[in-house]
């Protein structure tokens, strides 16, 4: 019995695919819904109804790349002291099993993306589509090139959470802020940034992916500061900005910006003190400063869009 249970409990194909899809990375593609928050349409069931599609389609896309990814770096992976866990480079799940997952998803958020409505006939009147379609190159790119070139990399990482954010405006119909889609670049880009900086003070140099040795900790610093400095800034702008204050009807937007603010410090403060940030998706919702200072943001933001006339944009 003894072995029996230990056999049952070891290894099992179901569980180890799931992990391998990443479904803690979806909270990534909330960006999405910042347009419908935003643009007070939260409320409109049509609308939030093809952002909710759009959101199920690039979690499938999101897996489906991950899954081509791991097969790419499981030789890597299985030299690092935390990646060698993942199902494709401890031998979990299987290279062919993993493509063909990732094939079918791939299909399936396509698939989605296609039944989401149109304002109009033709491909290029399909955002959803057409995101997914960005998304897909700018993986493809990553992969395949751009991963190994320094700076490049966590370009191009930011540059898949700018898709998601603009694509989310897009198939709801609204209009979207250049300073506020400026401000998830950066975000984004700090993020990426601190993810880079917590593997080089977290892996040896054996176990390290090969573009950590083209990155230089002071480099990598204070590019993280500029990206820190530009994010607060766009945002900053976005809540005073005569376009914002003419939708929105007010100014006391600006008063979340203590909470960005303290976001960006709290996050910085992990990375230098602990020298977290390897997983953003992890650390952006379990840390309870972090929690505290995303909940309070969420919370005066709504209670400040939605004191007033509704608008059409944001």
């Amino acid at each position: 019995m003894k072995r029996a249970s230990g056999v049952a409990g070891k290894d099992r194909p179901i569980p180890a695919l799931l992990k391998a899809l990443r479904p803690h990375q979806w909270t990534k593609n909330l960006a999405l819904f910042l347009g419908v928050f935003f643009g007070r349409r939260i409320l409109e069931w049509d609308r939030v109804l093809h952002v909710v599609l759009l959101f199920a389609a690039f979690c499938a896309l999101a897996s489906s790349v991950y899954l081509v990814n791991d097969v790419l770096d499981r030789e890597e992976d299985a030299r690092h002291p935390q990646k060698r866990h993942r199902p494709i480079a401890s031998g979990k799940v299987s290279v062919r099993a993993a493509l063909l997952l990732s094939a079918v998803l791939m299909v399936l958020a396509f698939a989605i993306a296609f039944g989401i409505p149109v304002s109009a006939p033709g491909v290029l009147h399909r955002p959803a589509v057409l995101s997914l379609g960005a998304y897909v190159v700018v993986n493809a790119s990553y992969n395949f090139w751009l991963k190994r070139v320094v700076i490049a990399d966590v370009t191009c990482v930011a540059a898949g959470f700018l898709i998601r954010v603009v694509s989310g405006p897009a198939v709801a119909l609204l209009e979207v802020s250049s300073w506020l889609v400026l401000c998830a670049f950066f975000g984004a880009l700090f993020l990426a940034l601190a993810k880079r900086r917590g593997e080089l003070f977290t892996t040896e140099e054996g176990s390290r992916r090969k573009v950590l040795g083209q990155y230089d900790d002071r480099v990598v610093d204070a590019l993280l500061m500029m990206a820190a400095t530009a994010t607060l800034l766009c945002y900053s702008i976005y809540t005073v900005s005569p376009d914002t204050v003419s939708k929105i009807g007010t100014r006391r937007l600006l008063y979340t910006i203590p909470f960005v603010f303290s976001g960006l410090g709290r996050y910085l403060l992990l990375v230098y003190r602990n020298h977290e940030g390897e997983d953003p998706a992890s650390l952006l919702f379990t840390d309870r400063g972090m929690l505290a200072s995303i909940g309070g943001w969420l919370l005066l933001c709504a209670l400040v869009l939605f004191d007033g006339a509704r608008t059409t944009a944001f």
